[in-house]
C-alpha cells in the first residue's frame, strides 16, 4: 500500500512514520501545494490529507484532486474539528472518510487498509439512466454538455441506486456495500447523500435522489 500524507506537523509525520512503516511506503508533504503535485503526479492507494495546511488548506486541496485527478483516490482527511458541519463541508469537498485528532495510530492503519479494500471499477466502465451518464472510476457524472466531479463514495452511492432503480436500496444495504463491518457514525451515509445530491443539482437533477420512508434510498425522476 502507498500512502502519501499532506500534514505539516513534523511530529506527526514522525509518529506516522515509526507506526507505519516498513509496512506501508510512505510519502510525505508538508504544504497543501506541495501535497496537491505528488497527488497528480504518483499513483496513491490512499491520500491523508490535514485539514490546516500552509499555502492552500486540505479542503481546497480535495477539490483541486478531485477535478484533476484521473482517477479516484481515497481521501482521509485529518483535522482538529469535530463538528458535524466540519465533516459535511469535508465530504462535500470530497473526502472519503473523516479522523478527529487527536487520533489513534491503530485506527489510523486500519482505516487506511479500508479505505484501500474498497473496489475501483474496472476501467473505462460506465453506468447510466436516461441522459445521466457516470464513469464509476473517474468519478465524472455528466448530463448533456454538463458535467460535475463526484467523491469516491458519492460516485458509489450514485452507481448502486442507478444499478438498482427503479428499485428502492435500504440505508444499511449502502452502507454495508460502502464500508461492509468498518464502524460509522449514523450520519455518515447522510452526509455523502447530500453531497450528491447537491452535485447533481449542478446537472438540474436536484431532485433526482429521493428518500422513501422505511424503504431508503432511490431514484425517481424520469430523464429524457
Amino acid at each position: 500500500m502507498r500512502v502519501l500524507v499532506v500534514e505539516d506537523n513534523r511530529d506527526l509525520q514522525a509518529n506516522i512514520a515509526r507506526f507505519l512503516e516498513p509496512d506501508v511506503t510512505l510519502d510525505f508533504a508538508s504544504t497543501g501545494p506541495e501535497g496537491l503535485a505528488l497527488a497528480l503526479a504518483h499513483a496513491y492507494d490512499v491520500i491523508v490529507l490535514d485539514l490546516m495546511l500552509p499555502g492552500m488548506d486540505g479542503l481546497r486541496v480535495c477539490r483541486h484532486l478531485r477535478q484533476a485527478a484521473p482517477r479516484l483516490v481515497p481521501v482521509l482527511m485529518l483535522t482538529a474539528r469535530d463538528t458535524l458541519e466540519d465533516k459535511e463541508e469535508g465530504f462535500a469537498a470530497g473526502a472519503d472518510d473523516y479522523l478527529v485528532k487527536p487520533f489513534s495510530l491503530r485506527e489510523l492503519r486500519w482505516r487506511l487498509e479500508a479505505l484501500a479494500r474498497r473496489p475501483v471499477p474496472p476501467s473505462g466502465r460506465t453506468v447510466s439512466l436516461g441522459s445521466l451518464l457516470l464513469e464509476p472510476e473517474s468519478g465524472w457524472a455528466s448530463r448533456g454538455e454538463r458535467r460535475v466531479r463526484l467523491s469516491r463514495t458519492e460516485a458509489r452511492v450514485l452507481q448502486l441506486l442507478i444499478e438498482a432503480a427503479p428499485e428502492s436500496v435500504p440505508a444499511a444495504t449502502l452502507a454495508d456495500r460502502l464500508w461492509g463491518e468498518e464502524p460509522r457514525e449514523g450520519s455518515a451515509l447522510r452526509t455523502h447523500v447530500y453531497g450528491l445530491r447537491k452535485a447533481l443539482g449542478e446537472l438540474g437533477l436536484e431532485q433526482l435522489v429521493v428518500t422513501r420512508r422505511h424503504e431508503g434510498y432511490a431514484l425517481e425522476v424520469r430523464l429524457a
